[in-house]
């Protein structure tokens, strides 16, 4: 076994490097050379649904496979997949770690009895993944790729002169589920994977007055926003609450009068939902309330969902729920939308975050059961990256965002890139389960979603994605991901700075100083040691 481990770690070491330097033409497969991604759908008028799919080969021949694989899907089976396929619901909650959900180490004390019951529901799973950063996290989870596949190994964060961090040839998961599954797209809250600004005349892109410049032109949408990758409709900022600008674009359109813009200093200001605050000084709109985030993000998608209710009950829908929680600045609000008293619940505005998401997730569970949807609806709740720094969270009150594991967002290690995950289907998904023997990605709930909808992945697309959807709904481990890879770029050179491969209980991670290029590795069971204290890397049994 341990000459075994030895191997894997001079393999290991040469792969992430391959991954890493030469992202666009490597096909990542190679990592899992067993996987088959095979589609699931069927040839007839009338597609299966999911559950009949997985129970039997709907292929007469590996040759027929292939030719439907490689075929557009005509609009009869659009129109059909639309009448039988699951409503989707993606709650991404922002710099929530492991730790801060109770049911997952126990070190968390904020009460979470809303996303308890998620899960009480649905399947928990221990071992997913993310990168160890917002920005691309979110590309990763849209796109299905690892994130050195965008326009920008380090992500692309805010508005720009050129485009997103969609490369040319990829398209969103919100895209594929419109336009092969018949679904209707929605998103609200925060985007974060960057757009271009319309300008006249080519001019410079002035972003310390992004809103006012003159040679900005904010009659026209954002290119490159969620409108031109696949959400039919969208109300977004484009970082949150943490940076400028701020203010909302509803499909991409600026949403406050030029005339109005206010500039925001940093500080805390007095707003109707409480004391909002400023991080960073910018341009926005007047009526900017840090503190209303959250609820404003949950009454857009329940509005959406009543919308497609009563005009299009028999289309399916993809919302994406992007929650500002619980990044900072940490700005709870007094009381949540029922009047529930939020401000001062807990010791630390941190940790009354926390209890806003929790509040969050139940208002848009509800929306689901109460609207008699539940049975239909796939929810995912997760979160971008691992929790935020004992700095800035609630470490001082025993509140420990990471649980055991090592380190936290912005981190190689497992408190930086182990995020919660909760999915549930009833009916179709087991209650109250656990799935801890694999792991699994954001970048693979792309090819899962297009399993479960029984629509292709085009070419060029989710190249990263490995479906777990047997995995989800019926325990069968076969065909997953055999290796988990995660990088940590620097978001402004975007020079590689860590990168870590995880295979069964070993992970092996090489460090890379950018000033020298000097590399170094260390090796971790994270069976015996799930806090990564244990270097095994010079350990001669290995």
């Amino acid at each position: 076994m341990r000459l075994e481990t030895k191997a894997l770690l001079v393999s290991t070491l040469a792969l992430i490097s391959n991954l890493s330097q030469n992202v666009l033409g490597l096909e990542i497969a190679t990592l899992t050379s067993d996987f088959n991604a095979t589609s699931f759908s069927s040839m007839a008028s009338t597609p299966l649904t999911y559950n009949d799919r997985v129970t039997r080969n709907v292929f007469d021949s590996e040759e027929e496979e292939r030719e439907w694989v490689d075929s557009d899907d005509d609009a009869n089976t659009k129109q059909a997949n639309a009448q039988r396929n699951p409503n989707i619901l993606i709650i991404m909650a922002d710099d929530v770690g492991t730790g801060d959900i109770p049911f997952y180490w126990k070190s968390g004390l904020v009460k979470m009895p809303n996303i308890s019951r998620l899960a009480d529901r649905g399947v928990k799973f221990t071992d997913a993944y993310a990168t160890p950063l917002c920005s691309p996290s979110r590309y990763s989870l849209l796109s299905g790729n690892f994130q050195h596949r965008g326009q920008k190994p380090g992500g692309t964060w805010n508005l720009g002169s050129d485009r997103n961090q969609f490369a040319h040839d990829q398209v969103s998961i919100a895209q594929v589920l419109r336009d092969k599954g018949g679904y209707k797209t929605h998103m609200a809250g925060k985007w974060h994977i960057g757009a271009k600004v319309h300008r006249f005349n080519n001019a410079l892109l002035d972003y310390d007055k992004v809103l006012t410049s003159r040679d900005h032109d904010w009659s026209r949408p954002l290119e490159q926003g969620p409108q031109d990758i696949g959400f039919d409709e969208s109300l977004i900022s484009v970082c949150g609450i943490q940076a400028k600008p701020y203010a909302m674009f509803r499909d991409g359109l600026l949403q406050t009068k030029i005339a109005d813009v206010k500039f925001w200093k940093k500080g805390s200001y007095n707003q109707p939902k409480g004391e909002s605050i400023i991080q960073r000084q910018g341009e926005g709109d007047p009526d900017w309330d840090s503190t209303a985030y959250n609820q404003n993000v949950v009454e857009d998608t329940i509005a959406f969902i009543d919308k497609q209710v009563k005009n299009n009950p028999n289309q399916p829908f993809m919302s994406y729920a992007s929650l500002g929680a619980v990044h900072g600045p940490h700005s709870p609000p007094d009381t949540y939308l029922d009047g529930t008293p939020i401000k001062g619940e807990y010791d630390t505005p941190h940790m009354d975050m926390l209890l806003e998401m929790d509040l969050a997730v139940g208002s848009l569970v509800d929306a689901i059961d109460s609207r008699g949807l539940a049975s239909n609806t796939l929810i995912i709740f997760t979160s971008d990256n691992g929790g935020v720094r004992p700095s800035n969270g609630s470490t001082e009150f025993a509140h420990y965002s990471s649980g055991p594991l090592r380190d936290a967002k912005g981190s190689i290690y497992e408190g930086g890139t182990r995020v919660p995950m909760v999915i549930s289907w009833p009916g179709t998904v087991a209650e109250g389960a656990t799935r801890s023997s694999k792991y699994v990605g954001l970048n693979d709930i792309y090819a899962t979603l297009t399993e479960i909808a029984g629509v292709t992945i085009p070419s060029g697309s989710a190249q990263d994605s490995i479906s777990f959807a047997n995995y989800l709904v019926k325990n069968d481990e076969t065909n997953l991901r055999k290796w988990m890879p995660t990088w940590v770029y620097d978001p402004r050179s975007g020079m590689r700075l860590a990168e870590a491969v995880r295979r069964k209980n070993m992970k092996v991670i090489r460090f890379i100083d950018p000033a020298t290029g000097a590399k170094y590795q260390e090796l971790y069971d994270l069976d015996a040691d799930p806090s990564e204290t244990t270097n095994l890397s010079k350990d001669p049994r290995y």
